[in-house]
């Protein structure tokens, strides 16, 4: 293999995080739709939105922490 062993790790790791952010966007916004149904069954838009977005940043501090060069 011609690829050094450090650009392959990289490559596995970018590829391994947009399937896990892509798989995880897909199932919190199947939850997320589900629970932003008022009670009389009505979708409330802003309330998915607001369920959304505190998962999106879950995730991007989550990313940043993870991400960060270890010594």
């Amino acid at each position: 293999m011609d690829t050094p062993a450090k650009d392959y790790k990289f490559m596995w790791d970018a590829k391994r995080q947009a399937i896990w952010l892509t798989t995880a966007l897909a199932l919190v916004s199947f939850v997320a739709y589900r629970e932003a149904h008022d009670e009389a069954g009505r979708f409330d838009a802003g309330y998915f939105a607001l369920l959304e977005i505190i998962f999106l940043l879950v995730v991007i501090i989550m990313f940043y922490i993870y991400s960060r060069k270890k010594p």
